[in-house]
């Protein structure tokens, strides 16, 4: 199989037939022992070119093999099954299973550090090819088997090469090495070799000019720059790095012989991760075997990170790499915490590591405690390493730790383990997902570069579907692997669906992303459990302490606790103290979850607790930017739950920031869900955030709050939704659109709410001023201003007078202006960092200016920025700074004016409002406190 398809009896060649019947040959060869179904038969040797007559011809084809594979009278090895058909051979008696069961035995020779038997089995192994592999077989079966076999040659070529270099035959491979170098030119791994191999032959030089070749070649045929593996190798040349000297591989003896070394070989594919690796060469004394202080601090690493992060693929790449610094042993053990049968017996374990040490059974004790002493005992003195692999907690990796000595213990687990990373002198190394670099060379391994790079848009897109989670992405590419004719761009089309993602990232029941996040949740306490479908309710970026306590509908306290939990899990990552965040392939474990085991009438009240929170923190985050009466609309219920601290505006507006989007897409789970009252306010209340952040968002806020008023059953809903929105359309210069949404508002409930009124009465007042039309405004302003002086309310005479000054700026007497915005701060002196009160603030100076008064005029200015610059309000700040621009500007003052126009433009941009900066660009123009265009002679 490993060259031309041949076969012998009794040592004499058969003849095999026409290349179509060695086909079918090869199909169950590859096959041995297992049935093939004729179809699969059939599409093997024809694909989809298939003539009608295949199967007919795959009946003639299988009778004369029969004829050459039966010896005389007696039945042959090609039988009929019920499932199809089977080839009764002993593995052995094929050249690519004997190829592969030496290559399994190289690599249990080369783990347990017997390098020249490795060396020596796969000599036998390369021995056996005879030419290109299935030469001649026609058919995409073994198509797809030649390149499986010409990969797995290449990659025995690899393995020998680098076990050569272990064996420090670094100058006799480099003939070799240049021949496979010049064959294969984009392969990185064959490039490093060949860089090893010159520079510990003493010649950096050329090992550099190595390197440039590598670059200049991957530049030219693929437009990608080398990889991290290539790279970090010639930093390290270029540095002269001690660590690539050649090994000496000298082996301590001991009373048993040499060194023990159960650490298994790291999985194929490992890509470099230089930085923990560097957090990990740091642990390795620079003087052993014994340290000289009396009592030396425990060596320990905690080596931590999300399920199938590939911690233990970097463990143990590194335990090999490290291998001369250990040279008392490296020994390796699975804990067991994260598996479906649960943790391993600390008993068995220590057993196991004890013979492993070459301790006789007799004197291995029976008792757990005496066990684990007894191994301390026994490695106390020993330059050794060990890995605990998959520990559930500390717990279960304390019977395992010495107290002092040189051994070094890296303990690896999704649990944080803060305790053990608390240890004096202990090593903490977190491991996260690939780099963007390191991700692509694991695509670039997996599907060579020519499929990798077919389609680079659509290998970028999977890698950040997979969040460029190792575990992920090999499932992925795996099956990429295994469907030869599948582009990157189909798998990508169906992990797009989200529904279907994870059940994509699964290759069987026992290997999959969702079945090792089942696995991490069984460790949880019942409480962060059930927390985790719940998250899956908040679609916010960041999560709190606040709403999960409102989810789970328990203390603080308690909610803490889940969420620390979570994050010790590594199920969520902490940004920013006190924010909880899930990444994308969590998240949608979330959605299952919450999918499996919460049915709609279930979720309902967490969806209502957690809505009842932010009504409530909203309403008081509102109540500080806009004062008591600007937000007239309490809670729907009190919450039982802690609010977030929110003291001034400034916080506020921090604190809405990261919750926004979870605001909106809950709006949209409490109308799916019929809670429309609910649903409505939540939307009302968003609008005051977006009313200081951006045009854009306060109209997409507003528009939201119309469409799920209509569906509330509170009759002033829709009227408070037209105004808002009303409201918006006017501040976008939108006269036209704003009216009737502010006459059907009047129309249809603002006249039973007197606040409602007022709001309406102002803005559209303002609107018919826009429009042309003053008499009807100045009317529209006399019955506002008369609702809210009868109703008693400071606040809402204060927003008519506000509203009277944006519209009667210029027709008006500054004097009167002047007197209606001193009136405005008298009524709220209580509340002077609410956003009317600044507003007021801003038509005091103009007034003070168009009165000549400018010294008065230019404290006012100062004292709004001020104000504005500390509350965090960046639309009146925008605001405040053009028009204080303009006034720097009338004055002469053109150098100063120039800086904060500048920062009023920085502050428009950041709120999308193009309108604002075309205007602050042009030098003679300025803005109106209403947003319209004022030239600045006037």
């Amino acid at each position: 199989m490993l060259g031309p398809v041949r076969a012998w009896r009794d040592g004499r060649p058969l003849d095999l037939g026409r290349p179509q019947q060695q086909a079918v040959l090869a199909v169950l060869l590859l096959n041995a022992g297992r049935p093939v179904r004729r179809a699969e038969l059939v599409d093997a040797v024809w694909g989809e070119e298939a003539p009608p007559s295949a199967a007919a011809n795959l009946r003639a084809l299988v009778s004369r093999l029969r004829g050459v594979l039966r010896p005389g009278e007696a039945d042959g090895p090609l039988v009929s099954a019920p499932a199809g058909l089977a080839l009764l051979v002993p593995p052995e008696s094929i050249d690519l299973h004997a190829f592969e069961g030496l290559l399994a035995q190289a690599e249990q020779a080369r783990a347990a550090a017997q390098l020249t038997q490795a060396e020596q089995l796969l000599d036998h192994a390369l021995a056996l090819p005879q030419g290109a592999a299935l030469a001649g077989v026609p058919g995409p079966f073994a198509q797809t088997q030649r390149d499986r076999l010409a990969a797995l040659l290449l990659d025995a070529t690899q393995q020998h090469l680098e076990l050569g270099l272990e064996l420090g035959r670094h100058e006799r491979l480099l003939g070799p090495l240049a021949e496979l170098v010049a064959g294969h030119p984009l392969h990185e791994r064959l490039r490093e070799l060949l860089m090893l191999a010159l520079y510990r032959s003493g010649r950096q030089g050329e090992a550099i000019a190595a390197y440039h070749r590598a670059r200049a070649d991957l530049a030219e045929e693929l437009g990608v720059d080398p990889g991290p593996g290539l790279r970090a190798l010639y930093e390290r040349i270029l540095h002269a790095d001690p660590g690539l000297a050649p090994a000496t591989r000298a082996l301590t003896v001991t009373a048993a012989g040499t060194a023990p070394s159960t650490l298994p070989r790291p999985p194929a594919g490992f890509v470099a991760r230089p930085r923990e690796e560097r957090q990990l060469d740091a642990l390795i004394p620079e003087a052993a075997p014994l340290l000289d202080a009396a009592t030396p601090p425990r060596r320990l690493a905690v080596v931590a990170g999300p399920a199938g992060s590939g911690k233990t693929s970097l463990v143990l790449n590194w335990g090999h790499r490290q291998a001369d610094h250990f040279p008392d042993g490296r020994l390796y053990a699975d804990l067991g915490g994260f598996s479906p049968d649960g943790p391993a017996d600390p008993g068995e374990v220590l057993r196991t590591l004890l013979r492993a040490l070459a301790t006789p059974d007799h004197e291995i004790p029976a008792d757990p405690a005496a066990r684990a002493a007894r191994f301390r005992e026994r490695i106390g003195s020993l330059q050794l390493l060990v890995v605990l692999d998959n520990a559930p907690d500390t717990e279960a990796a304390l019977p395992f730790l010495p107290e002092d000595g040189p051994a070094l213990t890296v303990v690896c687990s999704r649990h944080a383990l803060p305790e053990l990373a608390a240890e004096p002198g202990a090593g903490y190394v977190p491991v996260g997902v690939l780099t963007p670099d390191a991700a692509h060379e694991l695509v670039r391994r997996h599907l060579g570069d020519e499929r990798a790079l077919a389609d680079p848009q659509a290998a970028r897109r999977l890698v950040d579907l997979c969040d460029r989670l190792p575990l992920a992405l090999t499932i992925a590419l795996t099956r990429l692997t295994t469907h030869p004719t599948w582009t990157a761009t189909d798998l990508v089309a169906e992990m797009q669906n989200e529904h279907a993602r994870l059940a994509a990232l699964g290759l069987s029941e026992r290997l999959g992303v969702e079945r090792e996040l089942s696995l991490s949740r069984r460790r949880l306490s019942a409480t962060a459990a059930q927390l985790l479908p719940l998250l899956a309710l908040h679609a916010g970026p960041h999560g709190g302490t606040h709403t999960a306590a409102a989810l789970l509908d328990v203390p603080l306290a308690t909610a803490r606790r889940a969420l620390a939990e979570l994050a010790d899990l590594h199920l969520l990552t902490e940004p920013a103290p006190g924010r909880y965040q899930a990444h994308d392939l969590v998240r949608l474990y979330c959605h299952r979850l919450l999918e499996d085991e919460l049915p709609l009438p279930e979720r309902r009240p967490a969806a209502a607790r957690l809505a009842d929170h932010y009504l409530a923190a909203t309403h008081e985050a509102n109540t500080l930017i806009f004062g008591d009466s600007g937000v007239p609309y309490p809670p729907l219920a009190p919450t039982p739950h802690a609010l977030p601290e929110l003291r001034d505006i400034r916080g506020a507006l921090r604190w809405w920031a990261p919750e926004a989007p979870a605001i909106r897409a809950l709006v949209r789970t409490l109308t799916g869900l019929g809670e429309h009252e609910r649903a409505w306010r939540l939307a009302n209340n968003a609008i005051g955030y977006h009313a200081c952040t951006g045009l854009s968002a306060w109209f997409d806020s507003a528009t939201a709050c119309l469409a799920v008023a209509a569906q509330a059953d509170d009759p002033t809903a829709p009227a408070r939704a037209h105004t808002q929105l009303g409201i918006v359309l006017a501040q976008l210069n939108r006269p036209e659109q704003a009216l009737p949404h502010l006459e059907r508002a009047l129309a249809s409930g603002a006249n039973g709410e007197p606040a409602l009124r007022v709001h309406a009465l102002a803005i559209l007042a303002g609107i018919h001023h826009d429009l042309g039309r003053p008499e009807l405004g100045d009317r529209c302003f006399e019955q506002a201003l008369a609702a809210a002086t009868a109703e008693g309310d400071h606040w809402l005479e204060a927003f008519a007078l506000t509203r009277m000054c944006v519209a009667q700026l210029c027709s008006v007497p500054m004097t009167e202006t002047l007197r209606r915005a001193r009136r405005c701060r008298f009524l709220l002196a209580d509340a002077p960092h609410t956003q009317p009160a600044r507003g007021a603030l801003l038509f005091e100076a103009l007034a003070l200016d168009g009165l000549g008064r400018t010294a008065e005029a230019e404290a006012v200015w100062s004292e709004l920025i001020g104000l504005s610059a500390d509350t965090g309000d960046d639309m009146l700040l925008s605001q405040a700074q053009a028009q204080y621009a303009a006034f720097l500007t009338r004055h002469g003052r053109d150098r100063e004016a120039a800086a904060h126009r500048s920062m009023a433009i920085s502050l428009y941009r950041s709120r999308e409002d193009t309108r604002s900066v075309a205007a602050l660009t042009h030098r003679r123009t300025t803005l109106g406190p209403s947003g319209q265009l004022i030239t600045v002679e006037q």
